[in-house]
């Protein structure tokens, strides 16, 4: 009877939670533009050219190279944006070729960029222009290039929206690594977006039914031990369970939002949720 009351108890909250993370995230899904992308290299190959994507990358004295390849006509987009931060960094150019054919160049004056925020990431951007043609079949070559170091960009290519939920899980975890790398703000920043509200959502509820599903394989509830001694116990673990996943939660969120960590902190919370159940049974068992 009682494990029903806890399984009541437990269903309640994921179902709680998964009507949170379902209205949280359909909006920045609907609303996503680009999926992100770390450049790591040099030379890119662009697939799909059509396909919003965004390219992070770093120059670091030489130019980064982008090509596609298409056997058939396709509308060619490319946008040039840089991180909202102090100091230089928007002395760059973007050239676009079809082979040796210079198609057009995105080269912004200083008065050419405008600000950008970005709602999925919660980020700010210097926006630059864009460019957008219809382009035959064929191979062209996107140039970025600067005549400074350390200069950080955006190359933003297509402009079909494309997400699934793979595209969706890598962009939870890319976010973090830019906003920390990139954009040189505290990972925590993102949990102002609502995909980042749902992901924790989502990990938590994960959490709280693997946590039901070890309570009912080893039927915790039919374990006999003595109620003074059990409430005691209870009342240290609810204690330490809500420290622990605020804690644990709150370290996760400002570093790398490791899934890891994000469960593991949820499955602190489902301990302090039981706890808090079996000190509510053994009142009510005092005062029947």
């Amino acid at each position: 009877m009682k494990l029903r009351k806890l399984d009541t108890i437990i269903k309640k909250l994921r179902v709680i939670i998964l009507f949170f993370f379902l209205s949280l995230v359909s909006w920045p899904l609907a609303a996503l533009a680009h999926q992100p992308r770390i450049v790591e290299t040099e030379k890119i190959n662009i697939t799909k050219p059509e396909i919003s994507k965004a390219y992070y990358g770093k120059l670091s004295g030489k130019p980064h190279t982008y090509t596609i390849s298409t056997s058939s006509a396709i509308d060619l987009y490319v946008n040039v944006l840089v991180p909202f931060i102090e100091g230089p960094g928007k002395n760059m150019t973007v050239k676009i070729f079809k082979g040796d054919q210079a198609l057009g160049s995105l080269s912004p004056s200083e008065e050419g960029w405008k600000k950008f925020f970005e709602p999925f990431g919660q980020s700010m951007y210097w926006q630059g222009p864009e460019l957008k043609i219809r382009a035959d079949a064929g191979k062209y070559k996107i140039i970025v290039q600067s005549r400074e170091k350390n200069i950080r960009y955006v190359l933003a290519t297509g402009e079909i929206e494309a997400f699934d939920g793979i595209e969706s899980l890598n962009a939870i975890l890319l976010i973090p690594k830019l906003k920390k790398n990139f954009f040189e703000e505290p990972p925590i920043g993102f949990i102002l977006s609502p995909l980042g509200w749902g992901y924790i959502l989502l990990l938590q509820l994960l959490a709280l039914s693997m946590g039901w599903l070890v309570l009912r394989l080893l039927k915790i509830s039919r374990i006999k031990i003595q109620k003074e001694y059990f409430q005691k116990l209870s009342k240290k673990t609810m204690i330490g369970g809500m420290v622990f996943w605020v804690g644990l939660l709150f370290w996760a969120i400002r570093t790398s939002w490791h899934p890891t960590l994000i469960l593991i902190s949820g499955l602190a919370l489902f301990l302090a949720i039981i706890s808090w159940y079996k000190i509510k049974s053994c009142k009510s068992l005092r005062s029947a």
